[in-house]
């Protein structure tokens, strides 16, 4: 390991105090390290491949999902250290920064390879491509009315929907929007694509998992009115209500570092069911046993 590289959100850490303790950690490992930072993203778009061995991201998720808008084409692997709110996605929290780096060093981790989505639609005969880890969300406008989403898996028509929007996700994305709009929590492992009706009239709309091969295309039925179309959260794009937009798995995959002493059901219990409790204002012990 020669070059890593530093993404730190600025709003999470003003006076780059954790950013410096990343930055001593590393070079009490090996002094002789390259350690190239990046603020709030800013020169990411500028790399080439395998110009970093490692990016490590300081923030919360969604400064993860910013990093890997920017470097999914090129492979390098992300570290995440949350000091963020949720920080779902990261590997460390922030008084664990010392014992990561160490792990790092001594290559103790993994490389998890995440399913990612790939979403394209066509504008005045162009093709638009974008791509995101947890998912690709279509919602009307804040001053229309309730929409006509019709759905199309594998070419077959599906159904129909009146609803806010829809939400395609990943199973690593099924725990972000998708399991605030009342969709189903999904293990990292499995191969699949979710879809979730937002806010729809029907009682009988539910989520469907389908293959991770599968394709869904989503045709709007109101004319002269815009939908938006957002992945990862990351910025609302504007479309008019007579594309199709269509979704699948994308030819790329987000690469994370992964510990072996972090378990997806220890971070699952901590991030979903300890904050769920503390907005509830009830105190959670961690260490519950049956």
């Amino acid at each position: 390991m020669r070059n890593i590289g530093i993404n730190v959100n600025t709003t999470k850490d003003p006076n780059r105090e954790m950013l410096h303790l990343i930055k001593e950690a590393i070079i009490n490992q090996n002094n002789n390290i390259n350690i190239r930072v990046y603020e709030d993203g800013n020169g990411l778009e500028e790399l080439e491949e395998k110009s970093l061995d490692v990016i490590i991201v300081l923030g919360g998720d969604g400064t993860i999902l910013s990093t890997l808008k920017h470097i999914y084409k090129i492979g390098i692997p992300i570290l995440g250290i949350n000091i963020g709110h949720l920080g779902f996605l990261a590997q460390v929290d922030g008084l664990d920064i010392g014992s990561a780096i160490k792990s790092l060093f001594e290559n103790d981790y993994v490389i998890e390879e995440r399913t990612m989505l790939e979403c394209s639609y066509k504008e005045d005969g162009k093709l638009k491509t974008y791509s995101g880890l947890n998912d690709v969300v279509l919602y009307k406008a804040l001053s229309s009315r309730i929409q006509k989403y019709e759905v199309f898996v594998n070419d077959k028509y599906y159904n129909t929907f009146n609803a806010d929007g829809i939400i395609v996700c990943t199973s690593t994305g099924s725990t972000a929007y998708n399991l605030a709009a009342g969709g189903p929590i999904i293990h990292p492992e499995l191969d699949t694509i979710a879809l979730t009706p937002m806010y729809s009239q029907s009682l009988a709309s539910r989520t469907i998992v389908l293959g991770g091969n599968s394709k869904i295309s989503v045709r709007v039925r109101r004319d002269n009115e815009s939908v938006f179309l957002s992945v990862d959260g990351q910025e609302w794009i504007e479309t008019d209500s007579t594309k199709t937009i269509d979704i699948c798995r994308s030819n790329y995959t987000c690469k994370l570092v992964k510990f072996e002493s972090n378990d997806y059901f220890t971070t699952l219990r901590k991030k979903i069911t300890y904050r769920a409790k503390e907005c509830e204002g009830e105190i959670y012990e961690s260490n519950k046993t049956r």
